[in-house]
């Protein structure tokens, strides 16, 4: 095991010890009104529901008068079947969805919290409260959120159920992935599965960072094939998000964001078992949209079981507190599982 991986189950260990006084502490959510559009038809001028390897199971646009809402750019879900999700403006969004036949319809109990320094206080400052992922692992029983900040480049930790009563706790992070400046930055963060060969190891993805031939720089922490790796970049696009599939490959989100592209998105699979040190990864794009599709800023990408046993897959968008942009939650199903063994290229 290596010292980050150690360092790693010290702090998930003195989580559980901490958080059942930390659910009692101030503040909490507090209730915010979202009105809620539905969205029938992810294209507009026709009844497809199928899009690559997905099928459309409903949307969302989500509105508030309510300045703290929206910048929406990390999604997960809670063990109750809720949404949580951070904001690049240092809060947190929890919300239910309504479910009507499979399809999203609506969503309840919406609210909003501060996200808490090492102090307990809540984050100031655009630099230090720049939140764009979020996942939540049980270990030792209980639930953590793992939150990754772009412009300081941290993972840190959130002591469950309760998270947004938690102060934070840093995860050691390699010294190359802390080095990084300005908006280089951090934006993906995913936890492997357990039984795979990542061993539950982090996996961390930037938004910017290059290598020197161009691909998207990632990071493997606390697992046996511990080390940073990189991910084939190519159409301009840029990895937003990541989470594994219950089956052990990682879905990446990416978006191509501004002039001349409008807004488009699109998700890759890449296979677990060709994730390690000092590799180069590709996989098949199984999802692709533009601006003709319902979608926006997307940077948000959770998987989650459905009733029936399927994987869904939702997607969040963030509106960069701009009128003139939307913030979406998407529901999408995974219909079809194709052999996905991604290119590695050594």
């Amino acid at each position: 095991m290596t010292w980050q991986a150690r360092r790693i189950a010290g702090i998930f260990a003195l989580l559980a010890s901490t958080a059942a006084g930390a659910s009692s502490a101030e503040p909490g959510f507090r209730p915010v009104d979202v009105m809620v559009q539905p969205i029938e038809r992810f294209l507009p001028s026709g009844d497809d529901t199928r899009f690559g390897q997905l099928q459309f199971r409903g949307g969302l646009e989500l509105r508030s008068s309510d300045w703290d809402f929206g910048s929406l750019s990390g999604l997960d879900f809670t063990g109750d079947g809720s949404i949580l999700a951070v904001s690049d403006q240092g809060r947190w969004f929890s919300a239910r969805p309504v479910m009507d036949g499979g399809w999203l319809v609506g969503l309840t109990d919406a609210g909003i919290a501060p996200i808490l320094n090492s102090a307990g206080d809540p984050l100031s400052g655009k630099r230090w409260s720049d939140a764009e992922g979020v996942r939540i692992v049980e270990r030792d029983g209980r639930p953590v959120a793992l939150v990754v900040f772009e412009r300081i480049n941290d993972v840190r930790a959130f002591a469950g159920p309760d998270f947004i009563a938690s102060p934070s706790v840093d995860v050691p992070m390699p010294q190359s992935f802390k080095a990084m400046t300005g908006r280089d930055g951090a934006e993906a963060i995913a936890v492997a599965p357990a039984s795979g060969p990542l061993d539950g190891g982090l996996v961390v993805v930037a938004e910017v960072l290059r290598t020197g031939t161009g691909d998207t720089r990632g990071w493997i922490v606390g697992a046996p094939q511990a080390g940073t790796f990189a991910v084939r970049r190519f159409d301009d696009y840029d990895v937003t998000d990541a989470d594994f599939l219950p089956g052990g490959d990682l879905l990446l989100l990416e978006r191509k964001y501004g002039f001349p592209y409008g807004i488009a998105a699109r998700i890759r699979r890449i296979a677990e078992a060709d994730l390690g040190a000092g590799r180069t990864v590709d996989g098949p794009v199984i999802f692709e949209a533009t601006l003709g599709h319902q979608i926006d800023n997307m940077e948000g990408l959770a998987v989650t079981e459905g009733p029936d046993g399927e994987t869904l897959i939702a997607l969040i968008s963030d509106n960069n507190q701009n009128p003139l942009q939307r913030t979406l939650l998407l529901y999408f199903a995974l219909v079809e599982e194709k052999d996905s063994t991604a290119r590695s290229l050594e």
